[in-house]
């Protein structure tokens, strides 16, 4: 590969050792003790590690890929933060180290790992919120009793379950309501969308009201199920089908499980807390991580430009998919000084006139090419050389061409797309 993009690749694929390790160590040591599972699976994982890290040093070494940039080296430490987790995660019950780690501790070192060492923000506020109060909640539990979810030892006292019970009756009212608006602000909600929830509605309310009506909340399921399939079929052949939806509807279904498993277990008449009420909560956040995470890969709603931002500025929030930190942009200029910082746009910006622009130049390190001239027949050259890259042109003056239209313009230069 001609660019930086397999030290991405590899840094999370090192999130995949562990679990595969697991497997791979039960498979041919089906006979080892719990001990000499997690202990040979650590040395396994260390060697995937080091091995991993070695031959892509080697690989640099040879000229085979580049050597790693500081990007590089800020992805790779969070791939050894994130096998860590995994590690852990994975191997906690037979380490019996449960108590001292939990999944929402241990994403929530994932989220602020990734805020510190790649995003310089937060960037999945729902799963830092949900690990955040579940944690609290979870360790509480198991410092005043000792108790986890798989592993009840002493019993719980009637004023510990009281406490308990409201925190946790509280923490799934937060649930419902933070579900509740964010399928209120961030889905659109379409004819059918209105009629899947009616009848999960009606699903719950007739178990509220008499669960031994089995045929009837059953046929309320049956229909929205039905309702579902129709939706995605629709969404499919219209070609209007994103990776929101799917959100939207693992929110709706997972509000229809909560309300049920109130029904069920009667968690609002203050019964004897049990532990394993905290599956509950395990599942909203699975849901979190999910939903979240695949909002983050949607496209957003369009945002409300600020024309007094920078034209890097612009061209940054325009281009955000196209513009990759895997490879370079190549820059184009007639002018012999840029009026603007380009170099915000990646590690390294090749500046070439039009004439100099095929020396020494690697086109597969490329992902952008950004057009500084106001001559028609430039862009056109240089558009027809580069036909698979994604360009914009700057100009200091208006160009008036079929192939451009304009994006923006801050009075004194614009910028088009092609």
């Amino acid at each position: 590969m001609k660019n930086n993009l397999i030290y991405y690749i590899m840094t999370y694929v090192m999130y995949l050792y562990p679990p595969f390790i697991f497997f791979m160590v039960m498979i041919n040591f089906d006979n080892m003790t719990d001990n000499t599972q997690w202990v040979t699976g650590i040395i396994v994982n260390i060697i995937f590690i080091l091995s991993t890290t070695f031959v892509l040093y080697l690989l640099s070494l040879k000229g085979h890929i580049p050597i790693i940039e500081q990007d590089e080296k800020n992805h790779f430490i969070f791939g050894y933060i994130g096998n860590m987790v995994m590690f852990l995660y994975t191997y906690q019950y037979l380490m019996n180290i449960e108590r001292l780690v939990s999944v929402f501790s241990l994403v929530l070192i994932l989220v602020l790992a990734y805020k510190y060492l790649v995003s310089k923000k937060i960037a999945f506020k729902e799963i830092l919120i949900f690990s955040i109060i579940f944690g609290i909640l979870d360790y509480f539990i198991i410092v005043t009793t000792g108790n986890t979810l798989f592993n009840e030892q002493a019993p719980i006292s009637n004023a510990l379950s009281i406490v308990f019970q409201t925190l946790f009756i509280l923490v799934i009212l937060y649930s419902i309501g933070h579900y509740g608006f964010k399928l209120y602000k961030n889905h659109a909600w379409t004819i059918l969308r209105y009629v899947f929830s009616a009848f999960l509605f009606l699903f719950v309310l007739v178990m509220y009201i008499d669960d031994s009506q089995e045929e009837i909340f059953a046929t309320f399921l049956i229909l929205a199920i039905f309702t579902w399939i129709i939706d995605l079929i629709l969404k499919l052949i219209h070609k209007e089908f994103v990776v929101r939806d799917l959100v939207f509807y693992a929110r709706v279904i997972l509000l229809t499980v909560i309300f049920v498993y109130i029904r069920e277990m009667k968690i609002y008449a203050f019964p004897e807390f049990e532990v394993g009420q905290m599956g509950l909560l395990i599942g909203i956040f699975y849901v979190s991580c999910f939903s979240d995470v695949l909002m983050g890969l949607s496209p957003k709603k369009q945002l409300e430009l600020d024309l007094h931002m920078g034209i890097e500025a612009y061209i940054k929030l325009l281009y955000k998919p196209i513009i990759s930190r895997y490879k370079d942009v190549l820059v184009i200029s007639d002018h012999p000084e840029l009026p603007h910082k380009l170099e915000k746009f990646g590690r390294d910006i090749i500046i070439k006139s039009h004439e100099a622009i095929n020396e020494n130049l690697n086109i597969d390190a490329i992902s952008f090419v950004i057009i500084y001239t106001d001559n028609i027949n430039t862009i056109e050259s240089i558009t027809n050389q580069y036909p698979h890259l994604k360009a914009c042109v700057i100009s200091p003056n208006r160009v008036t061409s079929p192939k451009l239209s304009t994006c923006f313009t801050d009075f004194n230069y614009y910028i088009y797309t092609l």
